[in-house]
C-alpha cells in the first residue's frame, strides 16, 4: 500500500484530502501543517510520496521544506497550490517536484497526479518502456504494482524470480501467489539492478536467492528454473566460475 505524508496547513483541505486518499486504498501515515512538524514527520517516518502545500502559514513555506525533503530525504513530492504569484511558481519549480495539484480539486483529479507522480518519479534517468506494455513504478528499491485505483508495494530485493507467461510477467516472491504485470522480460530487466540475471527466454532470477545450480537448472528454494544455453556462459560469468 501506498504510504503518504500530508503537509497541509489548512484542516478542512487535510481532512478532505485524507478522505479521498483513504477511498482510494493509500495509507495516509500523517499530516503536518508547517516546516517544524513536518521534518518531525520525516525523521521517524519514510512515505513513499509527499503532498505538500506551496504556501505554507509560518516563517518557513512550502517549497522550504521541499529543499530540505531534497536535501535529508530524497522523497518525491507533488505540489499543491492555489494562485502563486510568478516568483514563487519559479521558486518551486527549481526544487523539481514531479507534479502539481490545483486547489480546489476532485478525487479523480487527485489519483491521476498521484498516477503521473509516480510515472515521474520512477522514470528519471530509466529507458522508454514500448508501447503497449505496462511501466513499472519503481522508486527507491520498491516496485508499485498498479491494482485497479491503487498500488501495491513490493520490495525489488524481495522478487526471487520473474517468468514471462505470454503478454504477462509473473513475478514470484514468498507470497502464495505471483504479482502479475503487462510487459516484457526484455523491458523489465532494464529497470532491475545487477542482482538479476535472464537465463532463459522466459526467466529472470535473483542471484541473491540462488539455493542451486547445474549445468542446465538453477534452483530457488524449491523452484527449478530451466537456463538456455545462451544464458549459460553469462551465468557461469557471474558467479565467478569458469
Amino acid at each position: 500500500m501506498l504510504r503518504i505524508l500530508l503537509i497541509e496547513d489548512e484542516l478542512i483541505i487535510s481532512q478532505d484530502m485524507t478522505l479521498m486518499l483513504t477511498k482510494m486504498g493509500y495509507d495516509v501515515i500523517g499530516d503536518a501543517m508547517d516546516f517544524d512538524e513536518a521534518i518531525e514527520i520525516l525523521e521517524r517516518e519514510t512515505p513513499d510520496l509527499i503532498l505538500l502545500d506551496i504556501n505554507l502559514n509560518g516563517k518557513r513555506d512550502g517549497i522550504e521544506v521541499a529543499e530540505e525533503i531534497n536535501k535529508r530525504f530524497h522523497i518525491p513530492f507533488i505540489f499543491t497550490t492555489s494562485y502563486s504569484d510568478a516568483t514563487t511558481l519559479e521558486r518551486a519549480r527549481k526544487t523539481n517536484p514531479v507534479n502539481y495539484l490545483v486547489k480546489p480539486f476532485k478525487q479523480e483529479q487527485l489519483y491521476t497526479a498521484i498516477e503521473m507522480g509516480l510515472f515521474k518519479a520512477a522514470e528519471v534517468g530509466k529507458p522508454a518502456i514500448p508501447d503497449g506494455e505496462e511501466k513499472p513504478v519503481i522508486i527507491k528499491g520498491v516496485l508499485f504494482i498498479k491494482d485497479k485505483f491503487t498500488y501495491n508495494k513490493l520490495v525489488i530485493e524481495d522478487i526471487r524470480w520473474i517468468k514471462s507467461d505470454g503478454n504477462y510477467l509473473e513475478i514470484y516472491t514468498r507470497a502464495a501467489k505471483p504479482a502479475l504485470i503487462r510487459g516484457s522480460l526484455g523491458s523489465f530487466m532494464e529497470r532491475l539492478d545487477d542482482n538479476f540475471l535472464r537465463v532463459h527466454k522466459s526467466y529472470i532470477i535473483n542471484l541473491q536467492h540462488l539455493t542451486k545450480f547445474e549445468t542446465n537448472s538453477v534452483t530457488i528454494g524449491e523452484e527449478v528454473i530451466p537456463i538456455s544455453k545462451n544464458y549459460g556462459d553469462l551465468l557461469l560469468r557471474r558467479l565467478d566460475i569458469f
